[in-house]
């Protein structure tokens, strides 16, 4: 076996230092909060595109999918199995709306559809769940640190949270973007080099590893159960799931203001439709790697774990050769800073775009917002890192962070619902159906055992249902001049989603979502 050697320290500095360079090159110019937030709104679409499966193949994937794989196999790949379907409707309904409106944030456009109250209570509903998920994404890095080095947990966040939030407050998202694209080759490779060292320990190489899966029933995807309770069944995973990626890519700051960064409504919509067909194929990828930890340890020897967050770490500083093994945890250190860059700046964005420049300070020079902006990462930062002290008895970090998500992001959703696809809701049924969708859905945590996929859907159907009631109870539907342009045109031709073009990559992912179900059962068949 290997240790982390000097050489794997030194790749490690290295390419840390590389990658704050970029993040500090490609942001040097810029000189408004439009600069920062959107990147002038002129970055291409793969680069978006790529960024967009950064997100998943973040730390957090990179360290908690293969924690999943070894503890249940492919169970958990249900959970994103729906993700073509959820980017097809995506690209339908929403990305037009928000791409056309020209804000800086998709609360913005809640204020413009309905009224101010609606704007800010989605925005400190957004800021209080991804200010609590940045813990834990500042958290898993900050494990891997720990597990290579021998420190203590709590000093590698400290110094995470320094370098990260000195990477954020210079690079703005033009960084989060560009750095994205460096740390998907290297989490990828990564990834290929860890399976190859794996098959190469084990004497049967790949039979040995499909033996072992199917002798511990880890091929079987497929859980038919109808409880609400299930958490992983067919129906959650795809019909809560469902909402679950709509609500995150849709109404989730950290996720949509990447979308729109890009030169075009139509490039906004080609890069989400790369990650739409690669985001299933890298789960199940990452997945895969934890059956593989799973059949190599059999050989080898159960690891001395208790935290499955640990797992793949300590295969990586233990078993990859010199210098690899610094390489691959540089590509996690590089993931790290890269989800917590763009979750810091889509929480300054909020507080400067939707409060501080909103209700504190109206009329400043684009000089002060930037300040404040960077102060206002600053700021993010340090609540992040007071959470991530508390992430360790969250479970496993990938899970962890959807299930902070997933209290707030079907909510928000619902407001976006009925912001753009209903004609007849009024600003009271929207910020009182926001209202009731958050106490029914927190309520509904403690009273009713369920799986916490179905949470999202839970909080759409009652903001969408409380909406239109509290409407016809509040002076009936809006006037068409308060409507105009900010919802979806049910006419084809008076809405580009509509066109041949996005149709068909509309029908071509459907088409993949099935052609996945196809293959899960062809699997559960093994």
């Amino acid at each position: 076996m290997s240790h982390f050697t000097i050489w794997d320290t030194l790749v490690l500095v290295a390419y840390i230092a590389l990658t704050a360079a970029v993040g500090a090159w490609v942001g040097r110019k810029q000189g408004s909060t439009e600069d920062y937030f959107l990147g002038g709104r002129k970055l291409p679409w793969w680069a978006v595109g790529l960024s967009v499966m950064a997100t998943q193949a973040s730390a957090i994937t990179f360290i908690g999918a293969p924690g999943w794989g070894y503890e249940g196999g492919l169970e958990r790949l249900i959970t994103f199995v729906n993700a073509p379907l959820a980017i097809g409707f995506l690209i339908a309904f929403l990305v037009p709306m928000f791409y056309r409106s020209g804000v800086y944030t998709v609360y913005e456009f809640l204020e413009r559809r309905f009224d101010v109250r609606a704007r800010v209570l989605a925005a400190c509903l957004f800021l209080l769940a991804r200010g609590l998920a940045t813990g834990i994404v500042l958290y898993a890095p900050a494990l891997v640190l720990s597990v290579v080095t021998g420190w203590p947990v709590n000093w590698t966040i400290l110094l995470m949270a320094v370098i990260a939030v000195s990477y954020t407050v210079l690079g703005g998202i033009s960084a989060v973007i560009w750095t994205d694209v460096m740390q998907m080759l290297v989490l990828w490779l990564g990834a290929g080099l860890s399976m190859v060292v794996m098959l190469d320990a084990l004497p049967g190489g790949w039979s040995e590893v499909i033996s072992v899966a199917r002798d511990n029933d880890m091929l079987h995807p497929i859980n038919l159960d109808t409880a609400p309770s299930a958490t992983y069944s067919l129906w959650a995973g795809v019909v809560g799931g469902f909402f679950l990626h709509v609500a995150y890519f849709g109404a989730d700051q950290s996720q949509i203001q990447r979308v729109l960064t890009s030169r075009s409504e139509h490039e906004s919509k080609r890069s989400l439709i790369l990650g739409g067909f690669l985001l299933v194929p890298q789960m199940m990828l990452f997945l895969f790697i934890g059956i593989m930890l799973y059949a190599f340890y059999a050989h080898t020897g159960a690891p001395n774990v208790d935290n499955p967050n640990e797992l793949f770490p300590r295969f990586v500083v233990t078993e990859l050769p010199p210098g690899i093994s610094g390489l691959v945890v540089a590509g996690v250190f590089a993931a790290a800073m890269s989800s917590l860059d763009s979750a810091l700046n889509s929480l300054s964005a909020v507080s400067v775009r939707d409060i501080y420049q909103r209700f504190i300070k109206k009329d400043a020079s684009s000089a002060h917002y930037l300040a404040a902006s960077r102060w206002a990462t600053v700021l993010w930062g340090v609540f992040a890192t007071c959470f991530a002290f508390f992430a360790d008895n969250l479970g496993p970090v990938i899970e962890a962070v959807n299930k902070v998500g997933s209290y707030f992001n079907g909510v928000l959703l619902g407001a976006f619902w009925l912001a753009i696809l209903s004609r007849r809701v009024n600003a009271s049924g929207a910020f009182f159906g926001l209202v009731i969708g958050v106490v029914v859905v927190w309520s509904l945590t403690s009273v009713v055992e369920m799986s916490w996929l179905y949470y999202n859907l839970v909080g759409v159907v009652v903001v969408v249902v409380a909406g239109h009631l509290v409407s016809r109870c509040t002076g009936g539907r809006p006037s068409v001049s308060q409507i105009k342009g900010l919802t979806f045109a049910r006419r084809p031709e008076k809405d580009a989603a509509t066109t041949p073009s996005v149709r068909g990559w509309i029908i071509a992912l459907i088409l993949y979502f099935f052609g996945w179900i196809v293959f899960l059962f062809w699997l559960q068949s093994l």
